[in-house]
């Protein structure tokens, strides 16, 4: 049984949750119309395995999603948005939050994602996947050899670890550098690369992986301690 948190200004939403959730599958601890109610709500926050942030834009899921980490930073936190945003994505992930979907989502597959959460996984739209798959190698931006070029092997270290999640501290820990250095390798990395955040650091890198790993070695998954 999974216990749940849920935050969002429609009310319809909130209920409609309650009504597509298989049986059994999670208890509503708390169901709130804005995340400052849900914070007041101590109870619902420290019993909830996970919260579920509805609606907001950009700049509004992130103050959302920074204020709920600071209230309880253990809790992972599944932006479940109105429509897809490539940049209210980023930014919700750069927040914090663990998870970034959309309402039309079904419910079978919106509770496998809130497994996958629990168990510590990161999950991503399904429009995502659309344009990661649409890009072609003829429809690559001008310059990107070039970019690929500029990108020292540091970089593209770092660059490795970003793709799998890792946070500046893990990824400071992991190679044996300063976390000043780290932002530094990251802030290069972004400009050459042309991307504004880590996850779209992160999508450069998986569209380009086959080609970054000739004659590279990228980094592996290893487990961190927080």
């Amino acid at each position: 049984m999974i216990n749940i948190l849920h935050i969002d200004d429609s009310e319809a939403y909130r209920r409609r949750l309650i009504d597509i959730a298989p049986p059994d599958a999670f208890t509503l601890v708390g169901s709130h119309g804005d995340p400052a109610l849900a914070i007041g709500d101590q109870r619902g926050l420290a019993g909830c395995d996970i919260i579920i942030l509805g609606g907001g834009t950009g700049e509004t899921i992130v103050t959302s999603v920074k204020a709920l980490k600071s209230a309880n930073a253990a809790k992972p936190i599944v932006v479940l948005a109105d429509h897809f945003s490539l940049d209210s994505l980023g930014a919700a992930f750069e927040a914090g939050a663990m998870g970034y979907l959309v309402k039309s989502i079904s419910p079978d597959a919106l509770f496998e994602s809130i497994m996958l959460v629990i168990l510590g996984e990161k999950v991503f739209p399904a429009q995502l996947a659309g344009l990661l798959v649409e890009k072609t190698p003829h429809e690559l931006t001008p310059g990107l050899a070039e970019r690929r070029r500029a990108l020292t092997a540091k970089e593209l270290e770092v660059m490795g670890h970003v793709k799998l999640g890792y946070s500046n501290k893990q990824i400071a820990r992991v190679l044996g550098i300063a976390d000043i250095t780290v932002r530094l390798h990251i802030n290069n990395a972004f400009r050459k690369m042309n991307v504004k955040n880590r996850i779209q650091g992160a999508l450069w890198m998986i569209e380009h992986e086959a080609e970054l790993n000739m004659g590279q070695t990228m980094p592996k998954p290893r487990l961190q301690s927080k």
